[in-house]
């Protein structure tokens, strides 16, 4: 049933938010069925486009592909319920998993490829899966790390690798219709300090929030979209993969912005790009880089997010291309909230726009009250699309909750003349860097398990190029020699790279 929740202060429709309680989700409203119908009536179109291998998949390809991947994981042991975890690079075989999970009603539970196995590892022992898929090359990691899970590899991008082994499970699985409140996927909780640990995200959080992205974004079938972030991270999924596969759109999947960053315009205008999403630092490096959008350039505007966007960055980007930047806000724990359409009349750079139409969103003080317009407050969002709890931590969950609102963490402001919000400040401790929420104490566990030291306080500092770069001092044991050499590779060795601190100060020493 869809409940229409009024008009806002500023004439807007209310929030459409679309709850289905206990009940099965209809085909239509699910991705496996999306995905189905697709097949059937656009079968011939391109769904998926590898741009470093060249393969292509079209809806109808693509759907097969994805009832072998659930014959495959049913040999593994997996069903209903059960957890499916894999770390792998941008690929069909990434995009495979998924929706495999979706279809047979098991749980995705990603991890960006960039995480060190020792990081993921310290996850699956918290929340054991049914089976690890990860790159050949990165068992041994695993093993290393102490994994006492089943882990399983994944040949990609080779003859006689995982999609060439999938004709042994050709055949039409039989789809599993999930209930609304069934786990679709389980998000690392990137930055969390101990706990809570595990986000859960279910199908009708799905079926609520990728309508309301279509028609709050304006993506439409005929769409193409550039992936350049992993899609191991929310962000991927919940701007451009889920959407299209929603909608009927295609998406173009490269390893990442690294490699085709000297040719990104190129790539964007010959394949017709129309929606990229980006990280602040993605725009900074395109303004150094040489190139520009040329008149074959598709784009009507560039999305940004998962991290704050500095105005002068926006402004620049604009001055230096001719093309605006949506500045994009959301959480693991609800997916996109806001939509800022570079399109809409009365438009300027500096907000985060207004908040898509399954969204309730309120400024809150302290206490819990509604704050007036104009006043800064923490954001708070209620609607179809917010996560029902974690996965090891419900009380976390619970604390977190006012009057049915997600508190955010996060303080804004609501625009009184034309209800549009700002991004003012974060309110937790949290580094954001190149897009990747960080909490200081991962950085700060990893430093005291080396036996010499003491003490460790980990900061963050700006950074023009990944918004925020990381500083730990370090106070060591009495007589202890260890350097900020060996400090830096204990950190590299157990966290991934863009979590290793840029600095290290050494205090302590005799």
């Amino acid at each position: 049933m869809t409940r229409a929740a009024g008009r806002d202060p500023a004439g807007r429709p209310g929030p459409q938010v679309r709850r289905h309680g206990g009940a099965v989700l209809p085909p239509r409203m699910t991705l496996a069925g999306r995905l189905r119908a697709h097949a059937a009536r656009r079968g011939e179109r391109v769904f998926l486009h590898e741009l470093a291998t060249g393969r292509r998949f079209t809806f109808r390809a693509f759907d097969a592909l994805v009832d072998a991947t659930c014959r495959y994981l049913e040999s593994l042991g997996v069903g209903a319920g059960d957890r499916v975890a894999f770390s792998l690079d941008n690929g069909v075989e990434c995009c495979l998993l998924y929706f495999a999970c979706f279809r047979m009603a098991a749980v995705a539970n990603p991890f960006p490829s960039i995480f060190a196995p020792a990081e993921i590892v310290e996850e699956l022992d918290l929340v054991p899966p049914r089976v690890v898929l990860v790159p050949r090359e990165r068992m041994a990691g695993f093993a290393a790390g102490g994994s006492r899970h089943r882990v399983v590899p994944i040949d990609a991008d080779v003859a006689g690798g995982f999609l060439d082994s999938l004709g042994a499970f050709a055949g039409q699985w039989q789809d599993a219709p999930p209930m609304a409140h069934t786990v679709a996927c389980l998000y690392p909780s990137a930055g969390a300090e101990t706990e809570p640990r595990g986000i859960r995200y279910t199908h009708g959080n799905l079926a609520g929030l990728l309508p309301s992205i279509v028609r709050g974004f304006r993506f439409a079938g005929t769409d193409v979209h550039l992936v350049v972030l992993p899609l191991g991270h929310t962000a991927a999924l919940s701007y451009s993969l889920f959407p299209a596969a929603w909608c009927g759109a295609a998406v173009v999947l490269t390893p990442g912005f690294w490699d085709i960053r000297d040719e990104f315009w190129r790539v964007a205008g010959n394949l017709r790009v129309t929606y990229v999403q980006t990280v602040p630092a993605i725009l900074v490096m395109l303004q150094h880089l040489p190139g520009s959008p040329g008149a074959a350039c598709t784009l009507p505007y560039v999305g940004c997010g998962s991290a704050p966007l500095p105005t002068h960055v926006q402004a620049g980007f604009e001055r230096s291309f001719g093309l605006r930047v949506a500045n994009l806000y959301g959480l693991s724990e609800t997916g996109p909230t806001h939509v800022d359409d570079p399109r809409a009349a009365g438009w300027t750079p500096g907000t985060i726009g207004l908040p898509l139409d399954v969204n309730d969103v309120r400024v809150l003080d302290g206490s819990g009250h509604r704050v007036p317009d104009g006043v800064d407050g923490e954001l708070a969002i209620r609607g179809a699309n917010v996560f029902p709890g974690y996965e090891l931590n419900a009380a976390a969950a619970a604390g977190r909750f006012t009057g049915g609102f997600f508190r955010t963490g996060d303080a804004g402001v609501r625009d009184p003349r034309d209800g549009r919000f700002r991004f003012v400040r974060r309110l937790k401790p949290i580094i954001i860097r190149g897009g990747i929420n960080i909490h200081p104490r991962e950085i700060d566990r990893v430093l005291l398990s080396h036996p010499d030291v003491e003490a460790v306080s980990t900061t963050a500092v700006p950074d023009d190029y990944l918004g925020e770069a990381i500083t730990s001092v370090v106070t060591l044991r009495n007589g202890a020699a260890a350097t900020t050499a060996t400090l830096r590779q204990h950190c590299r060795e157990r966290l991934s790279t863009i979590k290793v601190p840029d600095v290290i100060r050494v205090t302590g020493r005799e």
